[in-house]
């Protein structure tokens, strides 16, 4: 059923001559999120489909009808009124977590959920080149597939692979959540501006499937406006088909599938993840996991390694090169979130010691 070319290699080999360094093809390593700090793989996920690409609500699609609430944003302080406090810390169970303040215990710092608490130590990060995001987690699992395999699992183990592979390239990676938990999009997108990363990915799996296609329906959303977006998504779409496209799988896709702007009937960014930050960010729903098919591929270790394998290598050439990659839609996409998934409501933080 599945068939794998050297295209991925070569992809992944190109992309690290850039750094000049050997590639290293292993999944495995440490990717310096606080992943293997926290001791914590339980992927016990649930939710709903669609999940926090819709931005602070998403969940149902409509052609018309009031754009999404916006929520305050979080306090966070610029970098310069931190001092000689770092912009994040690992906190001693592995959540990334933004630094508010220092105080006479410690620090300051933002939880997943959005919480000003104390903590009295943790892992400094100054900086990343690059934010992984995997997309839900916690009580919102994202889309289900029909074997139950949730997204939100996919996501954390496409986005770790993709992370030891950068790692293994030189390249400093963090990710937005390390483990089975929730983070509204404001956080993800605060934890991305505050380490001043170059590139911010955010890994998700689509749902409902769509009509069937010859090709992978793979999607990537940019934010409306921004070159360097647009061209971080195209490089992602031309490596992520060209490497499924290897699979012999029932696909399916939207007509316009490709790399496009998802905007709101404001005419805003419709997906918080692409109107919250201010680093370049791309959106990649890599696959349909709704479609049975396709969920049957996303199950293997095979499929998972390939995406992160695309992945890492798009984010070295536009690291590295001044290519433009593919796959570019002309006309945006309307899409009105609504509900509060990806919001605050009901969230519970996880524990940070």
């Amino acid at each position: 059923m599945l068939r794998r070319a050297a295209l991925l290699v070569g992809l992944l080999f190109v992309s690290a001559c850039a750094v000049g360094e050997r590639p290293t093809l292993e999944g495995a390593g440490s990717v310096a999120d606080g992943a293997d700090a926290s001791g914590d793989d339980t992927e016990g996920l649930s939710g709903t489909p669609d999940g926090e690409a819709g931005g602070d609500g998403s969940g149902s699609e409509t052609a018309a009808g009031p754009a999404t609430t916006e929520e305050a944003a979080p306090p966070l302080p610029d970098r310069q009124s931190l001092g000689n406090a770092p912009p994040v810390l690992i906190s001693p169970t592995g959540v990334l977590v933004p630094v508010l303040a220092r105080n006479p215990t410690g620090y300051e710092v933002l939880t997943p959920c959005g919480n000003a608490v104390d903590l009295t130590y943790g892992q400094p990060v100054w900086e990343a080149t690059v934010v992984l995001d995997p997309g839900h987690g916690g009580d919102e699992r994202g889309a289900i597939g029909p074997d139950g395999a949730t997204e939100a699992e996919v996501n954390l183990d496409v986005a770790r692979r993709t992370g030891a592979l950068l790692e293994a390239q030189g390249v400093a990676v963090v990710l937005t959540r390390s483990a089975d938990y929730r983070i509204p999009v404001r956080n993800r997108a605060a934890i991305a501006d505050q380490l001043q990363a170059k590139a911010f990915v955010s890994i998700h799996h689509n749902a409902p499937a769509a009509q069937p296609t010859e090709e992978p329906g793979s999607e990537v959303y940019v934010q409306s406006g921004s070159a360097d977006s647009r061209r971080l998504g195209g490089l992602i779409y031309e490596a992520v088909t060209q490497a499924l496209a290897e699979f012999d799988v029932a696909w399916t896709g939207r007509p316009d599938a490709g790399v496009l702007t998802v905007l709101n009937s404001e005419g805003k960014n419709a997906y918080g993840i692409t109107r919250y930050p201010t680093t370049p960010v791309a959106l990649a729903e890599l696959a349909y996991i709704a479609n049975p098919s396709e969920a049957v591929l996303i199950g293997t270790d095979e499929y998972r390694q390939a995406a992160a394998e695309a992945l890492a290598a798009a984010i070295l050439r536009y690291l590295n090169t001044d290519e433009p990659g593919d796959g570019f839609v002309d006309n945006p996409r309307l899409f009105n979130p609504s509900g509060d998934t990806g919001g605050t409501t009901g969230c519970v933080d996880p524990p940070l010691t």
